[in-house]
């Protein structure tokens, strides 16, 4: 009697588990789902979903390309906004980057991440603060009907504490936007100083607060000993001079 109830109880175990693949998924925990797929030989591999979706879409997919004779660089959509002129539906994209990535160049190429139906489109560069390095772009395509991301920006109010947790993304290398992580580590009347990474090609990339996802500021140098790039010891425009770019034009 004592190995019958036994039996039964493993055949429970054994069906309860068979229903549990045939529905496709089990929960591991309250946060994490994994989903159940057989693969040829009759074998279950797990494939997690991303947990860092909204990561993605509220600081990657903002982020651009810049590419213009002064070489290569990054900048942030900040809005997309409709409006009427001459009758017409119009969508501008407005793009935020540094003066030196677009130099004295009247319009640039510009490729979003993830792209949209046109790989390259032109952009023109709407005015520049070289005192203060940004650089304001408008994309000449009318993108209607595309899927646009934008980031938002911290308030004008911000305030910057050191050790406050931030991500800069951007075009390293020349290469897809991508994040690095750091904190902030020196506040001055006209920039702050970051820890994160910043490589050749994240000049004008967006500087993101690490819990809020806004905008916080713009990449634009990195300190140099002895001819080297100290990219750890970089230096962002901070969101009070962007507040004051963008109000004064």
């Amino acid at each position: 009697m004592k190995y019958r109830l036994i039996v039964y109880g493993l055949l429970v175990v054994a069906l309860a588990l068979a229903w549990s693949v045939e529905r496709g998924a089990y929960r591991v925990d309250d946060t994490t789902e994994i989903l159940i797929v057989a693969n040829p030989i009759n074998q279950l591999n797990p494939v997690v979903r991303n947990p860092y979706q909204t990561e993605y879409e509220q600081m990657l997919y903002p982020c651009v390309r810049i590419n213009s004779p002064a070489g290569t660089g990054s900048g942030v959509v900040l809005n997309h906004k409709a409006h009427k002129e001459h009758k017409e539906n119009t969508k501008n994209t407005y793009i935020l980057t540094a003066a030196h990535v677009v130099e004295n160049e009247s319009e640039v190429d510009i490729e979003f991440y993830p792209q949209v139906s046109t790989s390259c489109l032109r952009a023109s560069v709407v005015i520049t603060d070289t005192s203060k390095d940004l650089a304001l772009l408008c994309v000449l395509s009318d993108l209607c009907g595309e899927s646009i991301y934008s980031a938002s920006l911290a308030p004008e109010s911000y305030q910057a504490f050191l050790f406050t947790p931030i991500y800069t993304v951007g075009c390293s290398l020349g290469l897809l936007p991508r994040p690095s992580n750091g904190i902030i580590t020196a506040i001055n009347s006209d920039s702050w100083e970051v820890s994160s990474p910043i490589l050749p090609g994240n000049s004008g990339g967006p500087v993101f607060d690490g819990r809020t996802y806004e905008v916080i500021g713009i990449a634009v140098w990195v300190k140099t000993y002895q001819g080297q790039l100290v990219t750890t010891m970089a230096g962002i425009v901070p969101i009070n001079q962007i507040y004051e770019f963008l109000n004064h034009r």
